[in-house]
């Protein structure tokens, strides 16, 4: 897991403090209790808000089961307490094996960047192109990181086939949130539609509403 826990690498940088802890360990600790988890299985589509996992909250961590005992946890990395030494913020996807030996890979980070040295980026953000879904195509789901709610990280856990669209709406949604806001009474009402088909997890309507808005500004 590199720097993002402190059982993995003990310092980023001798002159720094110590990194933070990542969910894994926090549950192992017992500092996170049951109740600031959700449970999400592969198939089901949900929506959850993050706090994140150094500030505490009331909501923590997405645990998703796997087979053989497997699990991922996704979890809000923010530059914040003793994460404020992270190279970077957002999801950080955990692969769990709990029958693997100490030091084997009983929690492996999904790196979003390989490319990066030491998982400097290893998280995924819906504003990083390459990082905005997590997919494991062998169990049939997906990762999306989605918009902050103040420093709550939002993440949708979905299926592979529904990835696709829910991806493009989040983009097109996320689009129209980064230009300036059109002042019409109509274009609000059918933004407020495109969110409300997201929240039902129609994505398709929610991505060909928020195009609609993006079409209009564009004439």
């Amino acid at each position: 897991m590199g720097a993002w826990d402190v059982m993995s690498s003990h310092y980023i940088d001798i002159n720094s403090p110590p990194p933070g802890l990542s969910s894994f360990t926090r549950i192992r600790l017992g500092w996170i209790s049951p109740d600031q988890a959700v449970l999400v299985n592969p198939g089901e589509t949900r929506g959850v808000f993050l706090a994140p996992l150094d500030r505490g909250g009331e909501t923590l961590v997405v645990k998703i089961p796997l087979p053989g005992g497997k699990y991922y946890l996704v979890e809000n990395r923010r530059r914040i307490g003793y994460d404020r030494i992270q190279p970077d913020s957002g999801l950080l996807v955990v692969r769990v094996d709990p029958e693997a030996l100490e030091g084997t890979g009983t929690a492996v980070i999904m790196d979003a960047d390989p490319r990066s040295p030491g998982f400097s980026h290893a998280t995924f953000r819906s504003d990083r192109e390459g990082r905005d879904i997590f997919e494991d195509r062998e169990n049939r789901l997906a990762v999306i990181p989605l918009w902050l709610s103040g420093e709550d990280q939002g993440v949708l856990v979905t299926t592979l086939e529904k990835s696709a669209d829910a991806l493009t709406a989040t983009r097109a949604l996320l689009g129209l949130w980064n230009r300036p806001p059109a002042g019409a009474g109509k274009d609000r009402e059918t933004m407020e539609a495109s969110l409300e088909a997201f929240r039902n997890f129609d994505f398709r309507k929610s991505r060909e509403l928020a195009r609609q808005i993006g079409a209009g500004a564009g004439r």
